[in-house]
């Protein structure tokens, strides 16, 4: 009906009147309050005729779409026979609240009783959108004071509010789209009215995840009775007219940062969905197909077959402390299928594909099955790693992932070094001299010593039982690290035949091209502690691209074997891509010929620690190593063109070997400084008390920081290193042979040797040593921090090192002759004003009278079994008391000046 035509009806002709008004000036308060008794209030509420269960009188085209469009009421009523009209502000909280009705300003009238003729609605822009009647009941009386409610009817589209529920439905049909339900984040849905099979779009609806469970009991584990399942659901109520919809298509949207990228549209039919009038009808069902036929399902699928296959019932993880990555003992299929590979070390991607597996710590047991070939995503693979029982972690604090960058990628290639290998030769330097080190800022702290131990897989001992992997491996063309470990698995047995020609597997790959060549991201193999392989795998030399490869603790490979192995993946297309080879904890006798060596042009890491080595060839000059790990071995001697080194060489050891000499392979003069190098445990200086097998004019000295020549035979202080200039900080040459240093050992007669300067920490324990030359003075040495002569046979302290600058620590404990007497008895006078001196351990000799005044610059005092020392502290007592003092000493000595002692009298 026309809204121009309806409003003559109602309001033509409109007789405007002022029903009363009463001007009266300086009026009494008694008359003021007599003509505030004749009002009252009225306050209009506006319902949906659906709300009264009744139908409007105009057509459904002319019905008001939704209550909150009307914004302004024009109320006409008739009182006393005379026409009144008021429009008035509509109110609601939201467009959801106006659904329920709308409430207008409060009017102030007459008292008397009032009939509504009908009344005019109007938008936020005063524009007229509808007119309607007073209704049935139009009369309502004002109060004097009161207030009076008059509801009226609006004939508006009704309205009910409606959530959403995403359930799973499985078909059949060919895969499309492909992704997770728990990446679903936001939805459109399409609902389709069934009657008038008219749509309505519902765009951009936030979807809840989370994780619950329902009854179900797991046939793997009768004590299991709850299964768990995944729940989504759109919280946010919408509203849309009432009646019966279906979802007849629906848009998934996932998120990655502020984007939104769409998953999949889908046509599906759901079940009836009834939409009552401000009702809230909850969870109508929104079925997400979901295809059995999809990459990811079939990837569960393969996943549960090789949990059967590897005794999976019976697993029980033990690798070492469980922590965020393995979060229970087994793996559990008593789950949603598409929830099958939410498993302790699995790994997913966006779209549910299985990228990472790793089998390390549960003690599987049997052969991989073909169904290994179907995780044609699959990055990284373990079947046991050489840190499974160190903790939850497959590498400690690095966790191998896929796509990894080359910064993580190399963290991960380090670990097994990190772990096992690296060490710092300072950490066999005295107590004294490490704590020193490690006070002092500006040095570089000292590493613990790494080893392995008992809390680690044990050479020879199996973590699992794994004996046969299929040739379904190949299909694996995007591994990038493939680890089996702590296995009796054959060489023959690892991807060489199918686990069952008649699977369904091998049936669907018989025609495929298998060959490793196709795996060309394979860059990284770890073949650990496998004692019954009896030789490299044929596969590892068909690797394109391999450039790491640890094949430590196999102790089933004979030496024969093992220098053949190597010399064919030296001679082979691995040759030169091999950028790092662990070989440590192995049978390994020589090296291959230098022929074969010197085509491993990349090799930088180097591992052949614990073998018994007693013959090595040279790399040559081409091959620059960064790190050479030859610790326990039988060598004796090291070729001149051994190798060269690169410019990020930390740590070079040769300890515990047979060398006769300091090999000659390194050259002072280099530009890069390495970190250390260890030759301690050797036999250096055995041979005529020769430390070098040169003269000194081809010696080339060493370009190391630290050098280690601890525990030899060394008789004669190696002048040769500071005579080539080696730049050396830190040189550690206890337990040797030295009975005197002679003057020009650190310079020569007239002048210095280059960087002798550099020298700041000296290690001098446990030789024969009754003096020091003046070269230990600080004209020679002006940068010495540290220096420790204990256990020699000084008899006079040696003053010399006392009048450097920088001396922090000094020691000199325990000084005996040939016959294992006490020979120092001298307390260093004045020694408490060296400048620098912080610490000073003078114990274990026999210091009588201190007539020295102590201070508190020597804060740490040693003087612990002097049996006759005779010494007044009362000048540090203070310090002593208040923890500022360290005093080490025997109760039963003659110490004075300090009862907080607890000196025995």
């Amino acid at each position: 009906m026309n809204l121009h035509k309806l409003y003559s009806i109602f309001f033509l002709p409109l007789i405007v009147s002022l029903l009363t008004i009463v001007v009266v000036s300086g009026c009494s308060d008694d008359d003021e309050e007599i003509l505030q008794s004749q009002y009252g209030y009225v306050q209009f509420k506006l319902y949906k005729d659906a709300s009264f269960g009744k139908e409007g009188t105009t057509r459904v085209t002319d019905k008001l779409e939704t209550l909150s469009t009307a914004q302004k009421i024009k109320v006409v009523m008739v009182h006393n026979g005379t026409t009144v009209s008021q429009t008035l502000p509509l109110n609601s909280y939201n467009a959801g609240n106006a659904e329920y009705g709308v409430r207008s300003d409060k009017l102030k009238l007459v008292v008397g009783t009032y009939k509504v003729i009908g009344y005019v609605l109007y938008d936020k822009l005063d524009k007229e959108i509808m007119a309607g009647p007073g209704g049935d009941n139009e009369d309502f009386t004002v109060i004097a004071g009161g207030l009076q409610e008059k509801a009226l009817t609006v004939d508006a589209v009704s309205r009910g509010m409606l959530t959403f529920k995403l359930t799973k439905q499985w078909a059949n049909t060919r895969a499309t789209g492909e992704y997770l339900f728990s990446s679903i984040r936001f939805i459109d849905v399409t609902l389709m009215n069934t009657f008038t099979r008219e749509t309505t779009e519902l765009k951009g609806m936030k979807v809840t995840y989370k994780e619950g469970s329902k009854e179900s009991v797991n046939p793997a584990n009768p004590e299991d009775k709850y299964m768990d399942i995944e729940e989504a659901t759109c919280d946010s109520a919408v509203w849309v007219p009432s009646g019966t919809y279906q979802v007849v298509a629906y848009t998934t949207y996932t998120q990655k940062g502020i984007t939104k990228p769409q998953l999949e549209t889908q046509a599906v039919r759901s079940e009836p969905i009834v939409v009552k009038d401000n009702e809230l009808t909850s969870e109508a069902i929104v079925p997400i197909q979901l295809k059995e036929t999809a990459e990811y399902i079939k990837d569960y699928k393969a996943l549960k077959q090789i949990w059967e296959a590897l005794d999976g019932k019976n697993w029980s993880y033990n690798g070492g402390t469980v922590d965020n990555t393995v979060h229970s003992k087994n793996w559990n299929f008593n789950k949603e299928l598409d929830m099958w590979g939410n498993q302790p070390g699995v790994e997913l991607d966006e779209n549910g594909r299985i990228t990472g597996l790793s089998l390390a710590g549960f003690g599987a047991k049997g052969r991989v099955p073909d169904a290994i070939g179907q995780l044609t995503e699959l990055k990284t693979l373990a079947f046991g790693t050489h840190s499974e029982m160190l903790s939850g972690r497959l590498f400690g604090d690095e966790e191998l992932t896929p796509d990894m960058d080359d910064a993580k990628k190399e963290r991960i290639r380090m670990h097994y070094k990190r772990t096992f290998l690296d060490y710092d030769p300072r950490s066999h330097m005295s107590e004294m001299l490490q704590e020193s080190i490690n006070r002092d800022p500006d040095m570089k702290p000292i590493k613990k010593d790494n080893r392995i131990t008992l809390k680690d897989t044990q050479i020879g001992t199996l973590t699992n039982r794994i004996t046969f992997i299929s040739k379904a491996l190949m299909r694996l063309t995007k591994l990038q690290n493939l680890n089996i470990a702590n296995s009796p698995i054959l060489a023959d047995a690892i991807a060489t035949e199918w686990e069952n020609e008649n699977s369904e597997y091998a049936k669907q790959y018989a025609d495929e091209d298998l060959s490793w060549s196709n795996l060309k991201d394979l860059t990284d193999i770890e073949l650990y502690n496998c004692p019954k392989m009896d030789r490299v795998p044929d596969f590892i030399y068909e690797l394109p691209e391999i450039q790491s490869l640890n094949l430590a603790c196999n102790k089933g490979i004979s030496a024969g074997q093992l220098k053949a192995d190597w010399t064919k993946l030296a001679e082979e297309k691995t040759g030169p891509k091999i950028q790092i080879l662990y070989l440590g904890y192995n049978n390994l006798e020589e090296f291959p010929p230098s022929e074969s060596l010197g085509k491993m042009v990349k090799l930088g890491l180097l591992d052949c620690v614990h073998n018994n080595i007693h013959t090595v060839h040279a790399f040559g000059t081409k091959v620059k190593l960064t790190t050479l790990m030859l610790g326990n071995n039988q060598i004796e001697e090291i070729p001149d063109n051994f190798c060269a080194f690169t410019e990020q060489v930390e740590g070079l050891n040769f300890s515990n070997n047979k060398l006769k000499y300091i090999p000659n392979i390194f050259n002072a003069k280099s530009v890069y400084v390495m970190a250390s190098v260890d030759f301690s445990y050797n036999e250096i200086g055995s041979v005529d008390g020769k430390n070098i097998n040169c003269s000194m004019a081809d010696y080339k000295g060493i370009n190391a920081s630290t050098v280690s020549l601890s525990n030899n035979q060394i008789s004669k202080f190696p002048t040769e290193l500071f005579a080539t200039g080696s730049p050396i900080g830190t040189i550690d040459l206890s337990g040797n042979m030295m009975t005197s240093i002679p003057e020009n050992s650190l310079k020569p007669k007239n002048g210095n040797y280059k960087n002798t300067h550099l020298l700041t920490v000296i290690d001098l324990r446990f030789n024969k040593l009754t003096s020091l030359s003046d070269d230990f003075r600080a004209t020679t040495l002006p940068y010495l921090t540290n220096m420790d002569v204990s256990y020699n046979c000084f008899s006079k302290f040696p003053t010399q090192p006392l009048n450097s600058s920088q001396l922090k620590a000094f020691g000199i404990r325990h000084q005996r002759d040939k016959d294992g007497n006490r020979t120092l008895r001298e307390w260093p006078t004045g020694i408490t004003t060296c400048p620098s001196l912080l610490q000073l351990q003078i114990g274990s000799n026999d210091i009588r009278k201190v007539n020295e005044t102590l201070t508190s610059r020597l804060y740490i005092l040693e003087i612990a079994d002097n049996p006759n020392i005779s010494l007044d502290v009362t000048s540090v007592c203070p310090y002593i008391e208040a923890g500022m003092y360290v005093l080490l000493y025997d109760k039963t000595q003659d110490i004075r000046g300090c009862d907080a002692l607890g000196i025995e009298r």
